[in-house]
């Protein structure tokens, strides 16, 4: 998922959809047992979770999607031929099994017998052939599309203007017909799927579980672009169905009765998503008995602590986030590669940690965090030094900060977030001499801004989908998921990925990914920040949600332990 995607803990999803937009998937955070101190019901229902997240999504269609704002709805409808378990391992959701060839090429899903949508129509193999057509079709161009480039077979010839760099122009002359012949996804029957590859792919079953070939039906997507803007479109397979579907306010989840995947028999009879952006109220909401689980921004830390109640509820969750800073590249100054090292070593990062963030999570020099295979604790090429700033600026096309066009920073809007960039502006005038011109915008705009025209600077973050470092680094292979929104671009830096992707022997695959990573942290197309992480506040009464029950790749706090998730007030 983009900032949307790793998860330490689904506590990510309810706490910084506050902060700032996440691509892909995030995780859930452990809930607090009951202690013997009383805490207020408030207006809490049996068998009823609420949650806050943050803002009405941009995109909910699963082929188009990439934030973890949009797949936090998308996973309560679907479920793809995989599911994680509280592993993290991959495991049958829609398919009952999966059987993989001796040479790791060929994938036979069967799809569980007796399956059906949420409203009764069957389910079958044809419908995920459908979805992963879909997501390769140059036609869909959706956020993911990049993800299975190189791995499936045909995929790349499709998918050329994702895969190959063409333009959508040269794509669409190509003989699509026969590229759509050759991909290698086909229903052999109604229950049988049959999905070959181009190599051996160790992250493949990973990467069936995620909402990219969620089965969305022809018939739905025949409505229109916006088809899933409406409850009674948005139907699927997965635990729950959307009955109410409040724009900008709340969506209503019920338990699908026709799930018959892994994640259930679903206890919950609800799920109530609100869509508080403003972190106080949302706070105020859950003191108030109106939240059930809440991410405790850094300005309500010290009020938590020092209450006797929330003091007892609080759980504290290892991040799997990096945020980060992006400079689209194709923008001035961004272009040069020493402005954008410049700007990385003129931001403390240990000072925004610290003083904005109240030591909540930790600081992140290069991109994949702590816990995560890949992770490089000393690759820390840009270390805060305000003069180096000063003379890597020095040696930049620009000359000097007066040379520099104005530098504008985008963000996503509220009151708590204002307050932070303005620490940033700060940052950039006092250590580099930049007078930064702030650009707050409404955040579900900002999502979508991102995605299409994204600004000359702007803060986002990503959360892995799965733990494996080609759903890090290969993101910013170009033209990729994460290049995308900073127009990055280096044949070095993708030649490494591509030999990553496929290489089967484990040491030299780390290896080759390390090389690249450091390729990237030194070209500086965006700068590395934070990793998330830190307190939840969860209500004694929700059961099922622990530090022993909880994932980092959680859509919310205990999802893949939704079988065992209920409200008990």
């Amino acid at each position: 998922m983009f900032v949307r995607s790793l998860r330490r803990s689904a506590a990510v999803v309810l706490m910084l959809a506050l902060v700032v937009p996440l691509l892909a998937a995030c995780g859930g955070a452990p809930a607090a047992s009951p202690t013997a101190v009383p805490t207020d019901t408030g207006s809490a229902e049996p068998g009823v979770l609420r949650i806050n997240v943050g803002s009405e999504p941009d995109n909910v269609d699963p082929q188009l999607a990439s934030f973890v704002g949009e797949i936090q709805y998308i996973m309560m409808a679907y479920q793809g031929l995989m599911t994680f378990d509280q592993d993290m391992n991959p495991i049958p959701g829609a398919a009952e099994s999966v059987e993989v060839s001796d040479d790791g090429l060929t994938y036979t899903f069967k799809i569980r017998p007796d399956s059906t949508y949420s409203d009764g129509t069957p389910l079958t193999a044809k419908n995920f052939e459908y979805a992963w057509k879909r997501l390769a079709n140059p036609k869909t161009a959706g956020q993911y599309q990049s993800l299975p480039c190189g791995i499936i077979k045909g995929y790349s010839e499709w998918s050329a203007a994702a895969c190959q760099g063409l333009s959508m122009t040269e794509t669409m002359a190509l003989d699509l017909a026969t590229l759509e012949a050759d991909y290698g996804v086909k229903a052999i029957d109604d229950s049988t799927l049959e999905i070959e590859l181009t190599a051996p792919a160790p992250y493949f079953l990973s990467m069936a579980a995620l909402w990219i070939g969620a089965p969305v039906r022809e018939a739905d997507v025949a409505k229109g672009d916006d088809w899933w803007y409406d409850a009674e479109n948005y139907i699927g397979n997965g635990p729950f169905v959307l009955s109410e579907w409040d724009h900008g306010n709340k969506a209503v989840w019920e338990a699908n009765p026709n799930y018959n995947g892994p994640l259930g028999p679903v206890k919950l009879k609800k799920v109530e998503y609100f869509m508080i952006s403003e972190g106080q109220v949302a706070f105020q909401a859950y003191q108030n008995g109106e939240l059930d689980m809440l991410g405790i921004s850094p300005e309500d830390l010290a009020a938590v602590e020092t209450d006797p109640v929330l003091s007892q509820e609080i759980v504290n969750v290892t991040g799997s986030c990096t945020f980060y800073f992006g400079f689209n590249t194709k923008k001035a100054p961004f272009e040069d590669t020493k402005v954008r090292q410049a700007f990385a070593q003129a931001f403390d990062r240990e000072a925004w940690n610290r003083d904005i963030f109240g030591n909540m999570g930790s600081v992140a020099y290069s991109f994949i965090p702590p816990g995560f295979p890949g992770y490089e604790p000393d690759l820390n090429l840009w270390p805060f030094d305000p003069e180096a700033a000063k003379a890597t600026l020095a040696e930049s096309s620009y000359g000097s900060v007066e040379n520099l066009p104005e530098i504008k920073l985008t963000y996503s809007a509220s009151a708590r977030n204002n307050a932070r960039f303005e620490w940033v502006a700060a940052q950039l005038k006092t250590n580099l001499g930049i007078e930064a011109v702030l650009d707050p915008v409404d955040p579900t705009a900002y999502t979508a801004l991102t995605k299409t025209d994204p600004p000359q600077l702007f803060n986002l973050g990503w959360c892995a989908d799965y733990p494996d470092p080609q759903n890090w680094i290969s993101l910013f292979q170009t033209d990729g998921l994460l290049s995308s929104r900073v127009g990055y671009s280096n044949p070095e830096f993708d030649a490494l990925v591509r030999q990553a992707d496929v290489e089967q022997d484990a040491a030299k695959r780390a290896e080759l990914y390390a090389q690249a990573q450091e390729m990237l942290v030194i070209d500086a197309p965006v700068t590395f920040t934070r990793n998330d992480g830190g307190p939840v506040l969860v209500k004694p009464y929700v059961q099922g949600v622990s530090e022993e029950t909880i994932t980092p790749i959680d859509y919310w706090l205990g999802f893949f332990n939704l079988a065992n998730v209920d409200v008990q007030p």
